[in-house]
């Protein structure tokens, strides 16, 4: 049975906004959850009418949100200092974070979720920093809708660039938003490179 047949049912039920809204909302602590897929499939059924693409594009940015404040207010616990003490590599990554959060937080949290993984370590580093929620809130919710127009519009844009074939749809969709991710991914190495990088001063000739 084809692919797209089975979610189809899903795709025209009402039950995908609130079930779009919590897979987005738990990708914000549980980074495994495929809620990027589950987008883009909306999105690319959007195209035939149903679901309604406002909705899809809604629903997603409110899910983001509340996992954004999850992901943050759990960093901020006792459990969530432990969970992050366990593992050097993400320690390592969340202070990397949180040092440049003084400058440029709002900048930081909408792109960290274009960046594969980025989002997670990015609220952890905003609640371990103790960035005010006047800060993160507003950021945060620029993020999550940027992030859902930009996934479910390439869920959109696919739907209607392959409409014999939805499923080759999807899985261009989901081979841009990687692509970008990792363009993202390394400008943002390059740029911090160019920042932390030490200027070296010229040596004093010898007399």
């Amino acid at each position: 049975m084809d692919l797209m047949t089975l979610v189809g049912p899903v795709m025209t039920s009402p039950l995908l906004y609130p079930l779009l809204a919590g897979l987005s909302s738990l990708d914000g602590v549980v980074p495994m959850i495929p809620s990027e897929a589950a987008v883009l499939a909306a999105g690319v059924f959007a195209h035939t009418g149903a679901p309604s693409l406002s909705l899809v594009v809604a629903a997603t940015a409110l899910g983001v949100f509340i996992g954004d404040h999850l992901a943050y207010g759990l960093s901020r616990s006792v459990v969530g200092s432990r969970l992050i003490n366990r593992s050097k590599r993400i320690n390592h990554a969340i202070a990397a974070g949180g040092q440049q959060l003084t400058s440029r937080a709002g900048l930081l949290i909408v792109a960290s979720r274009f960046i594969p993984g980025g989002r997670v370590t990015m609220n952890a580093a905003c609640g371990t920093a103790r960035l005010p929620l006047s800060r993160f809130s507003p950021a945060s919710a620029i993020a999550a809708l940027a992030w859902a127009v930009y996934t479910a519009g390439l869920g959109f844009l696919g739907g209607e660039a392959f409409v014999e074939n939805p499923l080759l749809g999807l899985a261009v969709g989901l081979g841009l938003s990687f692509a970008f991710g990792g363009v993202i991914k390394l400008t943002r190495r390059r740029s911090t490179r160019r920042t932390v990088r030490p200027r070296v001063r010229p040596l004093p000739h010898a007399a």
